[in-house]
């Protein structure tokens, strides 16, 4: 019965939309459990245990509110008593996970990477970590480095020096500041840091870029 109870293959199908594996994951649970057990209970609290696990797995990974459901498949367990019944209630909790999940993850997905690029945005001159942003759109970093790849087409690190070159340019462009300042502004730990990056992005030493466009 431990074993039964390790609910991630099946978190991460239901992530991925593959309704057909996941059913199939349960259908093999069920018939592991069926094998030693037919106590009606006891199969509750199998269904229980899937149905909390999913929703806290997908709380700590996506910004989706699945209170409401949770708190829907709970009831719907309850108004169940027969085994067959409660076997077809764990199929459809399966399926109300995958539906509102892939039907509300553009959206969210969407909002999470437009907050989290306004907050870089924002604070391109100071300090900046994937644990940071994280926290500040609230989800984990992992979920986070998966987004930013996925929307932006670069991983976090290559995306935030993009964007301190972007602004270091600018000012470059813009103002008379010192190097040593620009470097300070854009964001960049130090000044080597800083002409080293610069030039990998542009192809030409900030100097240089300063010097061609004056």
């Amino acid at each position: 019965m431990k074993n039964l109870l390790n609910h991630t293959d099946l978190a991460l199908n239901i992530g991925n939309n593959n309704l057909e594996t996941s059913i199939n994951i349960y259908t093999n649970k069920i018939n592991v459990f069926l094998s030693s057990s037919n106590n009606t209970n006891e199969l509750k609290k199998l269904l229980y245990s899937i149905n909390i696990f999913i929703y806290t797995y997908f709380c700590n990974n996506t910004s989706i509110n699945l209170e409401d459901l949770c708190y829907q498949n709970l009831k719907l367990m309850d108004t169940h008593h027969m085994k067959d019944d409660l076997i077809s209630v764990g199929e459809q909790i399966i399926k109300s996970y995958i539906e509102i999940l892939h039907k509300d993850k553009t959206i969210s997905e969407n909002k999470i990477i437009k907050h989290a690029l306004s907050y870089i945005h924002s604070n391109i001159e100071k300090k900046i970590t994937l644990e940071k942003v994280a926290n500040h759109v609230h989800i984990s970093s992992n979920y986070l480095c998966y987004l930013f790849k996925e929307s932006t087409g670069f991983k976090f690190c290559e995306y935030i020096n993009i964007c301190r070159t972007n602004a270091a340019k600018d000012l470059l462009d813009n103002t008379s500041y010192p190097l040593e300042m620009i470097s300070f502004k854009s964001g960049f730990n130090s000044q080597s840091h800083f002409c080293t990056t610069f030039k990998k992005y542009l192809g030409v030493s900030p100097n240089g870029f300063r010097k061609r466009e004056h």
